[in-house]
């Protein structure tokens, strides 16, 4: 009995410590804060002094700007795999569709994922031949996991 009331003490002992521990952290928090909210002010009206915007305005225009300027429309993957040969590789979906390795890679692995092509023995990729039953098979396998 002696030994479970000295471990009881001893956490007891540590809940103190971790308490106080945490509240010193809290208010050395507020007081950095409240620095930080003081240089923020001291920032804004400087930048008011040579007529630049304050940093909140600066970045909600930055994050509006991406949404407003998509240069093109949204790549049709199956399109591209329609219009590549029986037998390809990534080096030539990069230059059909102009897009980064990285989202090459990711397309392909798409229709690797689908069954839509495979990795071709001798490098590169194959499409997968699909009968007219098959495809129906296929959709319809889809529909039922959906």
């Amino acid at each position: 009995m002696p030994r479970t009331s000295g471990v009881r003490s001893l956490l007891t002992s540590i809940k103190q410590q971790t308490s106080k521990a945490l509240a010193s952290l809290q208010g050395e928090i507020t007081k950095r804060e409240q620095e930080l909210a003081v240089l923020k002010a001291a920032e804004a009206r400087w930048k008011d002094v040579i007529g630049e915007q304050p940093r909140a305005a600066t970045l909600a225009a930055s994050s509006q700007a991406p949404t407003m300027t998509r240069k093109r429309p949204r790549l049709d993957w199956d399109a591209v795999l329609a219009r590549l040969p029986a037998t390809f590789d990534a080096k030539e979906v990069k230059q059909r569709t102009g897009k980064p390795m990285e989202q090459v890679y990711a397309g392909v692995s798409r229709w690797v994922k689908d069954n839509k092509v495979r990795k071709h023995p001798q490098g590169g990729y194959q499409k997968v031949a699909f009968s007219a039953q098959q495809k129906e098979s296929a959709a319809s396998a889809k529909r039922k996991a959906a």
